[in-house]
């Protein structure tokens, strides 16, 4: 581990130093988020799994724990984010009872919006799970791709990797065909008797014995 670091520093020292400068206050954030935000929060909606699962469905699964927490209470500094994730738990400014289960998808311009936006903090969740879903490595690396890539948020790799998810679902969200089907798929009750079109995966998980 000591070498490792030793390469990381001599690599790129000033970001080195700032991300270890900073990742404190990145874990302190995280504490705030818990003490602001309490509670178990839920689970993803069916519908919004049917979108969010074929982007991602190679690591999700039931016991994945991953919980969004709607209607969040932002710390100050991030206020102007519409949605922020800590390891399994996704805060969103988004008030749960916006969501309308009974609108066609097609013409609910709400749904679309935060799935989008689920679709993004997700993709935080999968990086979180390639380190380990260590808060602290986590907050090292994505501190020292800020500073390496000019101090750019949408530069930074990791951002980067979550808005290009968010590019491919609009395709799925703006396919008449798609969200045709899932509409079908509610209005027959289909989900209640043989559950959501996407959950058969789950039986093939490969990260999971």
């Amino acid at each position: 581990m000591a070498l490792s670091f030793r390469r990381l520093f001599t690599r790129n020292p000033v970001c080195f130093i700032f991300s270890a400068l900073l990742t404190p206050g990145f874990l302190f954030t995280d504490l705030s988020f818990l003490v602001l935000n309490p509670g178990n929060g839920e689970p993803i909606t069916a519908d919004q799994d049917y979108f969010i699962h074929p982007l991602h469905g190679s690591w999700i699964s039931p016991d994945d724990n991953i919980r969004l927490y709607y209607n969040s209470i932002f710390a100050t500094v991030l206020g102007l984010a519409d949605g922020i994730t800590f390891g399994n738990r996704i805060y969103l400014k988004l008030d749960r009872s916006a969501i309308n289960v009974n609108t066609p998808l097609l013409s609910d311009i709400g749904f679309r919006q935060r799935t989008r936006l689920l679709l993004h903090e997700y993709t935080h969740v999968k990086q979180y799970r390639d380190f380990n879903d260590s808060q602290t490595a986590f907050g090292f690396a994505y501190l020292k791709a800020f500073c390496q890539y000019g101090f750019s948020y949408r530069a930074n790799p990791f951002e980067d990797e979550a808005f290009e998810k968010q590019r491919q679902v609009n395709k799925l969200l703006q396919d008449p065909l798609g969200t045709q089907f899932m509409d079908k798929w509610k209005l027959n009750n289909w989900a209640a008797r043989i559950g959501s079109p996407t959950r058969t995966d789950y039986e093939t998980h490969p990260n999971r014995p």
